[in-house]
């Protein structure tokens, strides 16, 4: 027989719950999560209120002109495509762009313009891969004409990146959200250029100095031609970023290169005094019980690999001269680490147990929003808004069945609800005093 405390209780998060689901913000911490049944509160965990998407709170300027203009590349590639596919031997048909051209041309009519930005440049990559197929097939074009292509890209990259030297700063925390986009748009330029044997292939072919061109079909050109396409969007993004953030800044306000470099330093120092992903697995992985996975295990696992990864470090090899973007990703990759002791130290799940209650899941997105208001608010500096969103992305996700799927036995999808809402309140933490160090307030 339940007992009169715990129907109260029920009661309680019910309505509570029913406030919630019409938008209504209501406090749901009198209720003891635990006491009530897993149907219950896993429902309630995707009604609980999450964070916005930072976007929502800042993004960079798109102006017509600019989104009008990739909209017009994406066209253009699409419409070459297209006349060269009706000359070639092929089952395949023709996909264009897949949609995304209409989608880009919509929003841009109705002057949404970053999404028309957003439309196009993932249009791209399936328009510039048949283009480039079209053009191999009719042997319209040549390997190091291309890698010469890209390579000529390449220095328009560098003489970017040279521009923003040496980060004139006037509002830290407005102008360096800037320049970490504009080195962003860098990066994912300098992955899309460099494939590979680009250099050997800009001094010939089939020769001791260059690449084999017997590996290069016409679907590798295709390929090619949409990596360079794409990483082309990129690359006009950083240039049109760099124009607006020059209207703002002058060049006699505060240089923040050297300062910028330190902190990096200091931050990789950091990453560096926390032990390896292997090392924490050994903490709690019984090499003689490898069998025995409960939940302390799954838990313990999934800790491991969210805040051990190395996505701190993409693209470092076309990133080091990319101070902004560097002490942003550090920043992320210490935050991440230190973030693991304190989920492990606050774990809700010990060795030997066999099961996991949602209601902690609930009582955990229940603190990590209120962490969330501290540290975020409604009006946070844009420099924070690209440092904690992974921590926001985090309590977003977590929910019981997030995105319709459940795993087995249930426990797990319980207990990684909880862990995204434990690991995304332990990010949000570390980032007020991040946030201080690159902005030189500390």
């Amino acid at each position: 027989m339940v007992s009169d405390s715990t129907s109260l209780s029920r009661r309680r998060l019910l309505g509570g719950l029913a406030g919630v689901a019409g938008g209504t913000t209501v406090a749901v911490g009198a209720t003891v999560p635990t006491a009530l049944p897993d149907a219950l509160t896993d429902w309630a965990t995707k009604a609980y209120p999450t964070p916005p998407e930072v976007n929502e709170q800042w993004r960079p300027t798109v102006t017509e002109d600019h989104a009008s203009e990739v909209v017009a590349l994406l066209e253009d590639t699409v419409s070459e495509g297209q006349r060269l596919w009706k000359r070639i031997e092929t089952d395949d048909d023709f996909l264009g762009a897949g949609g995304w051209l209409e989608n880009a041309r919509k929003a841009l009519r109705n002057g949404n313009y970053h999404e028309a930005l957003s439309d196009a440049t993932y249009g791209i990559q399936f328009a510039g891969e048949d283009l480039g197929f079209a053009r191999a097939k009719l042997g319209r074009v040549e390997l190091p004409s291309l890698a010469d292509r890209a390579g000529r890209l390449l220095d328009r990259c560098r003489r970017v990146a040279d521009d923003l030297k040496p980060y004139p700063t006037a509002d830290p925390g407005r102008d360096l959200a800037w320049y970490y986009r504009i080195e962003r748009e860098l990066v994912s330029a300098r992955l899309n250029f460099d494939w590979g044997e680009l250099d050997a292939a800009q001094d010939g072919m089939d020769d001791e100095n260059g690449p084999d061109s017997s590996k290069f079909d016409a679907r590798t050109v295709g390929s090619i031609t949409s990596q360079i396409l794409q990483g082309k969007c990129h690359l006009r993004n950083a240039e049109r970023y760099r124009d607006l953030l020059a209207e703002t800044v002058s060049d006699s306000a505060t240089r923040y290169a050297d300062h910028l470099r330190g902190v990096a330093e200091e931050f990789d120092a950091g990453i560096d005094s926390f032990p390896t992903r292997d090392e924490i697995r050994s903490q709690f992985l019984d090499e003689d019980d490898d069998e025995r996975y409960g939940p302390y295990e799954f838990a313990r696992s999934r800790l491991a690999r969210w805040c051990f990864d190395w996505d701190f470090r993409f693209g470092s090899g076309e990133g080091e001269d990319l101070l902004v973007y560097r002490a942003v990703q550090l920043s992320k990759g210490l935050a991440q680490r230190r973030a693991h002791d304190f989920a492990v130290e606050h774990l809700a799940v010990e060795r030997g147990d066999t099961g996991f209650d949602s209601g902690r899941a609930l009582a955990e997105k229940r603190r990590a929003r209120s962490v969330y208001r501290s540290v975020v608010g409604s009006n946070p500096p844009p420099l924070l808004t690209r440092q904690v969103r992974r921590a926001v992305e985090d309590l977003q996700v977590a929910k019981v069945g997030f995105g319709g799927s459940y795993q087995r036995p249930r426990w797990r999808e319980r207990l990684e609800a909880y862990l995204y809402a434990l690991v995304g309140r332990a990010k949000l933490r570390e980032y007020p005093a991040l946030f201080d160090r690159i902005v030189g307030a500390t």
